[in-house]
């Protein structure tokens, strides 16, 4: 059988390192901000581009996906990322909790990997 996923009883360690940033502008900004502005409705500015993960054919479905996605993208920093990286002395997470989370954040991950880039 093959290594296990984590070193026993390491399980809080595993979504620090989920989140790489992939362009020189995104190391600027908070994740908030990053995701608000990736996934904002509003058209592409200089230097703000956003991901597209259909085309704006004027209906809900455009704005729900890009609203979902941008508050998924948020939750899974602020509540998986961030609490796991900045707080000292969090009890351990079971492994099944510990192995949920980079599951959410390959979610995320498969979005902005398939989304389409508008420029301005």
């Amino acid at each position: 059988m093959g290594e296990r996923t984590f070193p026993r009883g390491s399980y809080r360690s595993s979504p620090q390192g989920q989140r790489r940033d992939r362009t020189e502008s995104a190391a600027d900004l908070s994740e908030t901000k990053l995701f608000q502005s990736a996934f904002s409705q509003t058209p592409p500015k200089a230097g703000e581009p956003r991901l597209r993960l259909m085309d704006d054919d004027g209906w809900d479905t455009f704005r729900s996906i890009h609203r979902g996605a941008m508050a998924f993208a948020e939750g899974c920093c602020a509540g998986i990322r961030n609490s796991n990286s900045h707080e000292d002395g969090l009890p351990e997470l079971p492994e099944h909790e510990a192995l949920e989370q980079p599951a959410a954040f390959s979610v995320l991950a498969r979005w902005v990997d398939t989304a389409s880039v508008e420029t301005a």
